[in-house]
């Protein structure tokens, strides 16, 4: 970490030498120096400085948050990228873990599938449609049509956009996860930590969407509460885009802070499989949803931790680096959030 004296000088020199650039990051901070010079030497961003609510707390407190730019720096170093590649692609995903998966898949493109998506698409009535590289929710669709001429149209609608979707079975989740939020998918997230083959678990939340939304992410109005990684009781209240916090869902009433994941070790077992399929990347985040067969994997990606971190009120750079550094640690464990 760079000396107050060093950040003065490399605030001086985006001041003087790169006028133009301080002056944009000073305007899309609204005129908040101190957001800016957050995000310009550190980078940290605008919604990262207002969710850990940098504003109250000194440099040595921020420090101890993992931005997205610094996961990003580690995950450099310790995601071997021909791996991380595979959990960044939800149709390699779907590949690699279909034991997991549990469910019909294909992918979609403008390579001639157009029969075999029409064919799936009246053997299931429903299906869902996600842009393999895309995250936080974004291009998800739930898909339905009554014949063949309206799944043909949906297949053009998808390959037009010019983009490799992965189209499969809608999930049927249990009631015991559906009671959150029963429109959505309601999934548990697991960050995994792998150090020379110690798997640890950084966090694990629960994450569900709001009334009549598909999708459970907190980008798309979903809320997230932590969930302690070894009893598999939830130990905080939930979050979502804003500031507020919430006890019980706002749609359903349903509780947060104490309730029990149901089948909590069998789903850290398949956590556990899924990161030793993958040995060389050091950090992964699995997304599973409880079904009449188990816990099904969604999808993995480097997911980041802004809602984790906002939750438990701290960082967990610490305990990061302790999971990424040392192999001594009980596997597939971690400290109780303070």
């Amino acid at each position: 970490m760079s000396s107050p004296s060093i950040q003065n000088i490399y605030l001086l020199l985006y001041r003087t030498l790169l006028p133009r650039r301080y002056r944009h990051y000073l305007r899309l901070a609204h005129g908040d120096k101190d957001k800016c010079h957050e995000a310009l030497l550190h980078g940290t961003y605008y919604e990262e400085y207002d969710s850990y609510d940098f504003a109250h707390k000194d440099d040595a407190e921020r420090r101890t948050y993992i931005t997205d730019a610094y996961r990003n720096r580690v995950c450099r170093r310790i995601n071997n990228p021909r791996q991380q590649a595979v959990v960044m692609d939800k149709y390699r995903t779907a590949l690699l873990f279909s034991d997991y998966y549990k469910r019909r898949f294909m992918l979609c493109t403008d390579k001639g599938q157009h029969d075999a998506f029409v064919r799936f698409g009246l053997d299931e009535g429903w299906l869902v449609s996600k842009p393999v590289d895309d995250c936080a929710g974004r291009g998800v669709r739930l898909l339905h049509a009554e014949d063949a001429d309206g799944w043909s149209r949906l297949y053009d609608e998808i390959v037009h956009r010019g983009r490799r979707h992965i189209v499969e079975q809608r999930i049927e989740q249990l009631p015991s996860m559906a009671r959150w939020n029963p429109s959505s998918v309601n999934t548990v997230r697991i960050n995994t930590l792998n150090h020379r083959g110690s798997i640890t678990v950084l966090t694990a939340n629960l994450r569900c969407g709001c009334h009549g939304a598909f999708c459970d992410n907190c980008a798309q109005g979903g809320y997230c509460a932590n969930i302690d990684p070894v009893t598999g009781i939830i130990v905080t209240s939930a979050t979502s885009k804003g500031p507020e916090k919430q006890l019980s869902h706002p749609d359903s009433g349903i509780t947060f802070m104490g309730e029990q994941i149901p089948c909590w070790q069998q789903l850290l077992a398949a956590a556990e499989d899924c990161a030793r399929r993958l040995p060389k990347l050091g950090y992964v985040s699995w997304d599973y949803a409880l079904t009449a067969q188990g816990w099904m994997l969604v999808e993995a990606n480097k997911g980041e931790l802004i809602a984790d971190q906002r939750n438990l009120n701290r960082g967990l750079k610490a305990d990061f680096l302790r999971g990424i550094t040392s192999s001594r640690g009980q596997t597939l464990s971690a400290r109780k959030p303070r």
